[in-house]
């Protein structure tokens, strides 16, 4: 896909009706998607180049080239994506389930890293996680070492605490428009919301600045102590005087009651980039539901894959090396990948779950239309 101009840019934002939703798709925003689009094309083609498997041989078949290079199995997901990710932007032709190439190569790494960092400095992290995992994938292809090892060694945390930060244009937008749709489900005063997985805080920052006084008590769990330290110390300074901010250690995949979360006690259950990695989506769901007041409200800002199942989203690169990412139960209606949902799969998810009236904003479907890059929305949906 060609990039959008400036020129562009106002036609295309107009398509976004909501002005409070649009007003957080930015035309700087814009441009470090699509740069960042390129660089993960580009880092895709490096990761196999340096495998010794680009060009691409006409014919392959992810599967089988993990077994014939005698590559870790759980390599799949990652060496899969790559080529999905190469036949979407044109340079590889998909078909009957083999690749072959196109003829045209990505751009430059380095180039891309480093206009990436020109358009905005903190969005750069995005670029040095890549970099990250292509210096890294020979030795996770071969199972030496895991994703795991590799994205969270103890030196590597800072690097993560700039990632998942607000100040990152490219991940900050998922907590702008997860605060946005909060704001909008919540009683006036009085609210009590209940927060799943929430990282070093950069979701209760923007959800607590963005409301205020309306709230009366906020409950920031997360599971990783590390993070949870930095993220209880962000929420209580983004808080409004008066706000009761509550921490404590939440496993999604363990009953929720018995860690804090009393059953019916919040008007909103929040959750940013977190439930796409529940192993068990039903069951965390289940739980969510059960947590939540009569007609509280579930909202969950994630990527979703609006062009269907196959649709890579560029952030995968990097996290297909989690076997956290990885590693879920499969449906082939509520949960038919792992990683991120299609809307369809969100709204059947949430069906079973016991959820009404579920919606998204901005609606990402309509908006991959015009714009098939967009992937970017907070779900939103009641206890039924």
């Amino acid at each position: 896909m060609s990039r959008t101009t400036e020129e562009q840019f106002p036609a295309l934002s107009a398509r976004i009706p909501d002005a409070e939703a649009r007003a957080h798709f930015t035309w700087p925003f814009l441009r470090a998607s699509e740069v960042f689009d390129e660089l993960v094309d580009s880092a895709s083609a490096e990761v196999l180049r340096r495998a010794g498997a680009w060009p691409v041989a006409p014919g392959t078949e992810p599967a089988a080239l993990v077994a014939a290079r005698g590559w870790a199995p759980r390599s799949l997901p990652l060496v899969a994506f790559v080529h999905r990710k190469l036949a979407a932007a044109g340079h590889l032709v998909a078909s009957g389930g083999g690749y072959a190439p196109s003829g045209t190569q990505p751009g430059d790494l380095a180039a891309l890293e480093d206009e990436l960092a020109a358009i905005d400095a903190d969005s750069a992290v995005a670029g040095e996680a890549v970099r990250i995992l292509v210096e890294e994938a020979g030795s996770f292809l071969s199972g030496e070492k895991t994703g795991e090892e590799i994205l969270f060694r103890p030196d590597r945390l800072p690097l993560w605490f700039r990632y998942f930060s607000n100040r990152n244009l490219l991940y900050g937008v998922n907590n702008s428009l997860g605060a946005l749709a909060l704001s909008r489900v919540l009683p006036a005063s009085g609210a009590r919301v209940l927060e799943i997985g929430g990282g070093a805080g950069s979701a209760a920052e923007a959800a607590l600045a963005h409301l205020g006084g309306r709230v009366s008590r906020y409950l920031f769990t997360e599971v990783v102590p590390t993070f949870a330290r930095r993220g209880e110390r962000a929420a209580r300074a983004a808080a409004a005087p008066g706000v009761a901010v509550e921490a404590a250690k939440l496993d999604m995949t363990k009953p929720w009651a018995a860690q804090g979360a009393a059953p019916g006690a919040f008007d909103a259950v929040y959750s940013v980039n977190c439930f796409h990695v529940a192993p068990d989506l039903s069951a965390v769901l289940a739980e969510a539901r059960e947590a939540l007041a009569p007609g509280g409200a579930l909202v969950v800002s994630e990527c979703v894959r609006p062009l269907g199942n196959d649709q890579p989203i560029y952030v995968e690169l990097v996290f297909d090396l989690l076997e956290s990412f990885t590693r879920v139960t499969l449906d082939p209606f509520a949960r038919p990948t792992h990683g991120f949902l299609t809307p369809a799969a969100w709204r059947e998810s949430l069906r079973r779950a016991g959820f009404v009236d579920v919606t998204f904003l901005p609606d990402a479907e309509e908006l991959a239309r015009s714009y098939p890059s967009f992937f970017a929305s907070a779900v939103t949906a009641r206890k039924g």
